[in-house]
């Protein structure tokens, strides 16, 4: 199972000139970033994942219509890849299949895998479009797929169990931390390189029920890797950044200051529509614990040359994302502001940056370029 943060979000913008690239606030420098330089030719129901492919073309996993496409940032359309499928028969064959398509990721050469939610698995595709099979998957920490590669064959995921349920059922486990595991990708066995603070565990009333919850807007680290293996890790209680190298290697980042955000009654409002939109009974009384501030940032992705991406945290009314790019030196090289109710879906290998638009009940994958 995967974090349950993690929908991607961003958006850049780029001057009108062929060159394209987004003005500076005057107030903090920071890059803002307005007007696309292209789309993609279709219109998505939710996107869930986008890779960049080495001539220029993405893949987009789409949730919303089941869908895995390939194609360019012009009129030409996209490439259905595979076949959608509800469900597999005993020994039907899983190859060139997908249920619920969600995370891409580019691997070492023309490689791409695609992490299928439904089946818990992910495949390996070519950049043509052609099927490779699923990738085995072994219990290392779970039977999840990881949903983090780098280049060099392994796999990275977090033991997230302690907080699920623990690994027998009825039997509740509680830690604060949850265990890195590196695995090579046809391997049965995983190291544990490194830990991420979990959230605060509180008590939540459900009707007559008490049950352990992770305390809402409670700060938790996230984590991911670069393409060439360097594993990062965002830790929200400094808002730094710490690097481990390919060789074993730990960089403690630098604590940044941020700005303090109370958790409002806007903000316990909001968490408990979406939470109802999403299924929970609106005839039971419930109540949840949460946290007095909001941790420095909401999400963090990969970005291009050895950064990471870290949303800021930001009041319940406000929808324009802002990111402070963090290099591996640990200093902010960049302060971008996207644009209103955008989500990040990638950043490419120089400079380009995918974002996802929302068109009314649809969606839509815009590029933009970074200024070099």
């Amino acid at each position: 199972m995967i974090p349950l943060s993690r929908s991607t979000r961003i958006a850049l913008c780029l001057a009108a000139i062929g060159a394209a690239c987004a003005s500076p606030a005057p107030s903090d420098g920071r890059i803002v970033l307005q007007h696309p330089q292209a789309t993609l030719p279709v219109t998505f129901g939710q996107v869930t994942g986008i890779a960049e492919l080495t001539d220029g073309r993405v893949a987009v996993a789409d949730i919303g219509n089941r869908l895995f496409l390939f194609g360019r940032f012009d009129p030409k359309g996209m490439d259905t890849i595979g076949r959608h499928v509800d469900t597999l028969m005993e020994g039907e064959s899983m190859v060139g299949v997908h249920k619920m398509p969600g995370i891409v990721v580019h691997l070492a050469g023309d490689t791409i895998a695609l992490v299928d939610f439904a089946f818990q698995r992910a495949t390996l595709w070519t950049e043509k479009g052609q099927s490779l099979g699923p990738v085995v998957t072994y219990p290392v920490a779970g039977y999840n797929p990881a949903v983090n590669y780098d280049t060099l064959g392994y796999a990275y995921k977090a033991d997230y169990r302690s907080i699920l349920g623990g690994l027998a059922p009825g039997v509740i486990t509680t830690s604060d931390s949850a265990p890195i595991v590196r695995f090579k990708r046809d391997g049965a066995t995983g190291d544990t390189i490194g830990h991420l603070l979990l959230p605060k565990m509180g008590d939540a009333q459900f009707g007559n029920q008490t049950k352990s919850v992770p305390v809402v807007f409670s700060p938790s680290d996230v984590f991911g890797v670069t393409p060439d293996g360097w594993v990062w890790v965002a830790r929200a209680t400094t808002n730094s950044v710490d690097w481990r190298s390919p060789a074993g290697q730990w960089t403690q980042g630098k604590p940044r200051a941020w700005k303090k955000l109370p958790v409002t009654d806007a903000d316990k409002e909001k968490f408990m529509a979406a939470a109802l939109h999403n299924g929970l009974n609106p005839k039971l009384v419930i109540v949840f614990p949460f946290a007095a501030e909001k941790a420095p940032f909401t999400s963090a992705t990969t970005g291009q040359g050895g950064t990471v991406w870290m949303q800021r945290s930001r009041e319940a009314g406000d929808s324009i994302p802002v990111y402070d790019v963090v290099s591996r030196v640990d200093s902010v090289v960049k302060v971008v502001q996207l644009p209103k109710g955008a989500g990040l879906g990638g950043v490419g290998r120089n400079g380009e940056v995918y974002v996802i638009l929302r068109d009314g009940g649809k969606q839509q994958v815009a590029l933009f370029q970074l200024p070099h």
